[in-house]
């Protein structure tokens, strides 16, 4: 079988044209080259950053253990490393049970396998206060809305005298995601876990800065209060400035439409909790409260009196003298008490009241007055402006410039149009190459078929053309050995059976046909050999067929 498909291949291979050949032959190579080139490209794996800002000690000891384990990797810079994108966290797990990045951060494993003999208590404190460093840089980099941030603890001397002692301080630096905040919550919620992994240092001892030089908490709160009231001061200011800026904003945007107004808001508070006490008096209305009156009235006569000392108080009394005549004595008062009406107040007045609010409103390109105090009016009712308590409302109109977001748009536009044209010429280009190749592989098969027809002789033929020829059952009442060429057809296939008479198919032979070249030997030669062994095969293997088409045979010549 393989050698006459070698013989056929051959021959549609020598009647071929050497232009034809030529291409033939790149077609093949094409496709051998192309069809792997295709196949590694869709295999290809996405690729995504697992580390960066590596130091190169680290980055050489990364790549070792991925070599080790067999894991692509692709290096962007010294401190770069991309993996496939479903092995990112299986490559980080397996970095840190290696215990990399080592020298990025620096936790307790700084003790690991170190010997404390012949250190100083200096440098064991040193060593201690960089492990807790980088235990507490670890800890807050695994918050969500951290993408790095670097701690430094300021532990003093211990003092003799408590009153002496200099509290512990810490300086916090964070570095906040892209499109991520923090919060006040947040930022109470470092200061707390810093202090709480030192001894000695309290919330408000504790500086919290951004990577953009932000204040995020000062470190100079009251004690047992780290700098929380300032922070839900300003807090309750941005808050209802940002209400402020929503109110004018919506109404802005319905009137002008999006994007073609600007507004902020800033809000002054006052702070100060005041308690009042107020009485006030009203002297119209009086009553009597209550009277009083008093007269009093007296008369006395001469004044009888004895020698002064010891004789006047003797048995015998002294005689007495009398002095001058009698005096009258007469006193009269009156009190009258009245009550007036009185009302007295207490007030209280509790802290978080608007002192002053300042608003201001840009617009795009509106030039009419009228219009710019429609905006101003409309504004000044969102924003609940009052100019007694001292308020400002500023509307301008000004033509905004565009040129950043029109540039940004139309490169949006042009990556994503140049996507979508890659997707396309992708998608073409597949589709091209999976037709060339199919249209290839059919006008092959067209071009052997075609040259194979000469090749090919028919050996067998059906009954009924069988009989037409000379020495065939239908010219003589014998049956022809010599055409046993109908032998198999007619097994299969009786073309001229009768009704009644039904003979089952005999099976095809596997090697019916095969393959005569004019070049071997003469065709009379060849077609008396093959019929020959058909014949012996067949009534080798089934003779029962051949039984039946020699009575079919004899049948016919007797109706003949």
């Amino acid at each position: 079988m393989l050698a006459a498909l070698q013989q056929q291949f051959l021959t549609f291979w020598k009647k071929q044209s050497l232009p034809r050949q030529i291409t033939l032959v790149s077609l093949l190579l094409a496709t051998a080259i192309l069809t792997p080139v295709l196949v590694n490209w869709a295999n290809t794996p996405t690729y995504a950053v697992a580390y960066t800002s590596l130091s190169e000690a680290d980055a050489a000891q990364i790549v070792q253990k991925l070599d080790d384990n067999n894991i692509s990797y692709q290096l962007k810079d010294s401190g770069t490393i991309a993996v496939p994108s479903d092995q990112v966290y299986t490559v980080r797990l397996l970095m840190a049970r290696e215990g990399l990045p080592q020298s990025s951060i620096v936790g307790y494993e700084l003790f690991s396998g170190t010997s404390i003999l012949g250190m100083t208590e200096f440098s064991q404190q040193v060593n201690y206060q960089r492990a807790v460093e980088g235990e507490l840089q670890r800890t807050i980099g695994s918050l969500e809305a951290v993408k790095a941030v670097r701690v430094h603890i300021v532990t003093p001397e211990k003092s003799l005298l408590t009153t002496d002692q200099t509290p512990s301080t810490a300086s916090i630096t964070i570095q906040v995601n892209p499109g991520r905040t923090l919060d006040d919550e947040v930022v109470r919620a470092i200061t707390h876990l810093v202090a709480s992994s030192v001894e000695g240092l309290k919330p408000e001892n504790i500086v919290v800065v951004d990577s953009l030089g932000n204040l995020l908490a000062s470190g100079m709160g009251v004690e047992g209060q780290p700098d929380t009231a300032n922070n839900d001061q300003r807090a309750a200011e941005v808050a209802y400035s940002t209400t402020i800026q929503k109110r004018v904003q919506a109404i802005l945007d319905k009137i002008l439409g999006p994007n073609r107004s600007v507004v902020q808001a800033t809000v002054e508070m006052d702070w100060n909790q005041k308690e009042i006490t107020s009485n006030l008096y009203d002297p119209t209305p009086i009553a009597v409260r209550s009277s009083q009156i008093i007269n009093e009235s007296s008369t006395s006569g001469g004044v009888t009196g004895g020698v002064p000392g010891a004789a006047s108080n003797l048995p015998t009394p002294v005689p007495t003298t009398t002095g001058a005549a009698g005096s009258t004595y007469q006193r009269s008062e009156e009190t009258i008490n009245y009550e007036i009406s009185q009302v007295q107040s207490h007030e209280v007045v509790a802290p978080g009241k608007v002192r002053r609010l300042s608003v201001s409103v840009m617009v795009d390109g509106i030039t009419d007055p009228a219009q710019l105090d429609v905006i101003t009016m409309a504004a000044t009712a969102a924003a609940g402006i009052d100019t007694t308590r001292g308020d400002q409302i500023s509307v301008q109109s000004f033509d905004f410039d565009t040129t950043a977001l029109d540039a940004l748009a139309a490169e949006l536009a042009a990556q994503q149009q140049m996507e979508l044209y890659m997707q396309i010429a992708l998608a073409v280009g597949s589709g091209i190459v999976v037709l060339t190749l199919l249209f290839i592989a059919l006008r092959m098969i067209n071009n052997l078929r075609n040259a194979s027809k000469d090749t090919w002789i028919t050996v067998m033929k059906p009954v009924s053309e069988m009989s037409a020829l000379p020495g065939s059952p239908a010219s003589t009442p014998l049956p022809q050995p010599a055409s046993p060429a109908a032998l198999p057809a007619a097994a299969a296939k009786p073309a001229s059976t009768p009704a009644s008479a039904q003979i089952p198919p005999a099976p095809e032979p596997e090697d019916v046909i095969v393959q005569i070249t004019p070049k071997a030997q003469s065709q009379t030669a060849l077609e008396d050999e093959q019929r020959a062994r058909v014949i012996s095969r067949l009534a080798e293997e089934n003779p029962a067929s051949v039984a039946e088409i020699i009575q079919i045979w004899l049948n016919e010549g007797k109706k003949s």
